[in-house]
């Protein structure tokens, strides 16, 4: 999985004129360590301003195993993944490439430019210049560029590379992103109108596009489908530069983040296409940064109080605030070998967690570790006599707990004596307004979570919808579970949700949720099948699961029709003796199956036999066209043979003396005595229509 960090990446100038080669202890200001360093496979670099160095720390335990030093105290960017860790340094545009076994710089390049976007995964890496639109290939061992350059419209949104090697380029002039494979670009994927704001994530190993202005989410398949998933309006809102999102997930769950006044974060699961909200209470949502998710947590950096905030996505409930940094600043949180990195660059703390939640705090400022010009001290030998201390031991600290689990503090008691006061029933407080309000769309449905109020005696709690529909059950009880079921809605429409908190004093009422549609974009139609008929083709399908009298169907392919209703349709006006390809998905307000079905019709001329008719007066000429003119060959006078009818055609009307019948329909045959085409009233086919069934009409 491709770690690119930050929530605007950062681009290089792709065409490169020369390579500089600069020497790597000179530059970065570290040598080779003697100690001949171990570290962790399951561990990431991190970088910490207050010492001007970036070290390595082990996953599992928290500790940091190996560091290296930067003399000239830059500020650095750490592009990591699996084995490769390169160091970017935005002011200069400089890369280098660490060497985790020497502990040391090998390779250095001046990539050209100030700022630069580095998207690697594997053995592949780009460098993307964002203003200037050029995308360059790189080989991550040895920072050399790989083949020409290739240029796009800029600007270019922060490119990222699927669990395939494309790397996906937003060209948001043109509303596209672009896949690029080895270096050359493939068709682009349209997934909005020039200038609106793009943004990739890699969920799962595949791409799915944000586009903040729609308020939609573009889903690619790994055979190319695209699919479409509505998000709430009010992402529209998120602040310039668009929603937020991270880089890569290592499952199925995006994380979406519009900053500004809402703080309103989505969480998208592209397995069911359905679609939850929350809104983050925080003093400053502008102060939020991009979100990351490790199995069904999120969580949000707030350099507003240098931590983060963590929300269970499948619980909900109100969310805990864990504290990375000292003081208020940046909190850079990215996802690396199935644990999730916290890292407060300015300083000496930084926090790793592992999926269930637990977590070991980082001490960065660990010198007693393998680096570049020292070894680890020798630890002390215990004596064989234990020491006998003049005060008591402490006790030892209580485990980290769960960064989701918070505790009140507790409150000291007071030495004084109370004041009697006359017995009297205290008179009742308010509660405080419910909490975290979410809200998830699913098939026909929203399931509303909340966190229960504090303070006053509560006695139920009811939902307020802001349209037509029913909530089960019509009040929950004060001790919970804390969740309603709002069904009955129109999946045309958004809803929201509010809360009320009953006591006997009143109701207090928790802010409105952000707007759900009852319902999720509907997955592939199965079953999907064609029938060839003349010049057309009969289409069943069975529809996807969840599908309602909202959904609708669009073809494409050898026809096309929107707005398709059922689940069959006929297709007419095809050439006839050819194969014809069909693609079908649903769709709902909601958004559009991400993979589409296929059905193939083959409308290949159904041959028949019959015999020829009317020969006892004369020789049947057998016509090299649908006319009277012309000779292919003769059917002597008497015979009746079986001829091979191909198909039928309209051609010039021909009146059979001996009968007196008339036709305009020619059959084009074969037979022993040549080929050709024969009046209709020279064969002994079906009577009626056109053409005779089951005979396809001649379209070649």
């Amino acid at each position: 999985m491709s770690v690119l960090r930050g929530d605007r990446g950062t681009a290089v100038t792709a065409g490169v004129a020369a390579v500089i080669l600069v020497a790597a202890a000179a530059w970065f200001g570290v040598g080779v360590s003697s100690a001949n360093p171990k570290l962790a496979d399951v561990g990431a670099w991190l970088w910490t301003a207050a010492r001007g160095r970036i070290v390595h720390v082990n996953g599992l335990s928290g500790e940091v195993d190996g560091y290296l030093d930067d003399k000239a105290g830059r500020r650095l960017r750490v592009v990591q993944d699996g084995g490769n860790v390169l160091l970017v340094d935005d002011r200069t545009g400089y890369v280098s490439r660490v060497e985790p076994s020497q502990l040391s710089v090998t390779e250095t390049r001046d990539l050209g430019a100030a700022g630069m976007q580095l998207a690697m995964s594997g053995n592949t890496a780009y460098a993307v210049d964002p203003a200037a639109g050029k995308v360059q290939r790189i080989d991550p061992a040895t920072l050399d560029t790989a083949g020409a350059a290739l240029t796009l419209p800029g600007p270019l949104g922060a490119a990222r590379i699927d669990g395939g090697g494309r790397l996906w380029v937003p060209v948001t002039a043109r509303g596209q992103v672009v896949p690029v494979t080895n270096g050359t670009a493939a068709t682009p994927v349209k997934v909005g109108e020039p200038g609106e704001e793009l943004s990739v994530t890699i969920a799962g190993g595949l791409p799915v596009v944000v586009n903040t202005r729609a308020a939609t989410a573009t889903t690619i398949g790994s055979d190319g489908g695209v699919g479409e998933i509505t998000l709430p309006k009010d992402v529209a809102r998120a602040a310039k530069g668009g929603a937020l999102t991270p880089a890569a997930t290592e499952g199925s769950l995006v994380p979406i983040l519009a900053p500004g006044d809402s703080g309103l974060l989505v969480v998208v699961d592209t397995a069911s296409n359905s679609v939850l909200s929350t809104r983050l209470a925080t003093g400053d949502p502008s102060g939020l940064g991009v979100p990351q998710v490790l199995g069904s947590k999120v969580y949000v950096p707030d350099q507003g109080s240098g931590a983060l905030i963590v929300w269970d996505s499948a619980a909900g409930g109100r969310p805990t605030t864990l504290q990375v940094a000292r003081e208020p600043g940046p909190v850079d949180v990215f996802v690396k070998d199935g644990l999730l990195w916290a890292n407060d660059e300015n300083g000496d703390k930084a926090v790793v967690i592992d999926p269930e939640g637990r977590k070991h705090d980082v001490d960065k400022g660990d010198s007693d570790v393998p680096g570049p010009s020292n070894t680890p001290k020798p630890r002390p030998t215990p004596s064989t006599e234990p020491t006998r201390p003049d005060t008591p031991p402490e006790r030892e600290p209580d485990p980290d707990p769960d960064p989701v689990t918070t505790t009140p503090a507790r409150e000291t008691p007071t030495r004084e004596t109370p004041t009697r006061t006359p017995s009297t029933k205290p008179s009742a407080t308010a509660p405080s307004a419910p909490g975290a309000v979410t809200a998830r769309s699913g098939p026909g449905k929203v399931t509303v979570t909340f966190s229960a109020s504090t303070g006053g005696e509560v006695e139920r709690y009811t939902l307020k919808t802001s349209g037509d529909g029913r909530s089960t059950p019509q009040s929950v009880d004060a001790d919970g579970p804390f969740r309603f079921e709002f069904t009955g809605g129109d999946c045309a429409n958004e809803y929201t949700f509010t809360v009320v908190a009953h006591w006997q004093g009143g109701g207090v009422e928790s802010e409105p949720s952000a707007g759900v549609r009852p319902c999720v974009a509907p997955g592939s139609p199965t079953a999907f099948a064609a029938k060839a008929k003349n010049r057309g083709a009969e289409l069943t399908w069975t529809a996807p699961e969840g599908a309602d009298d909202a959904t609708t169907y669009e073809l494409t392919g050898a026809a096309t029709s929107s707005g398709i209703k059922g689940t069959s349709f006929t297709v007419s006006g095809l050439a006839n003796n050819q194969k014809h390809t069909f693609k079908l998905k649903a769709r709902n307000a909601a958004g559009e199956s991400p993979e589409v079905a296929t059905a193939e019709a083959d409308l290949a001329y159904p041959r028949q036999q019959y015999k020829n008719a009317s020969n006892d007066d004369t020789n049947t000429l057998i016509r090299p066209g649908p006319s009277t003119s012309g000779t292919a060959g003769t059917i002597p006078k008497g015979q009746y043979i079986t001829l091979t009818v191909i198909c039928q055609v309209k051609g010039s009307s021909y009146t059979d003396s001996s009968t007196g019948r008339s036709s305009d329909i020619w059959n084009r045959i074969e037979s022993q005595y040549g080929n050709g085409y024969l009046n209709d009233t020279l064969v002994a086919t079906p009577d009626g229509g056109f053409p005779e069934g089951p005979l396809f009409e001649c379209t070649d």
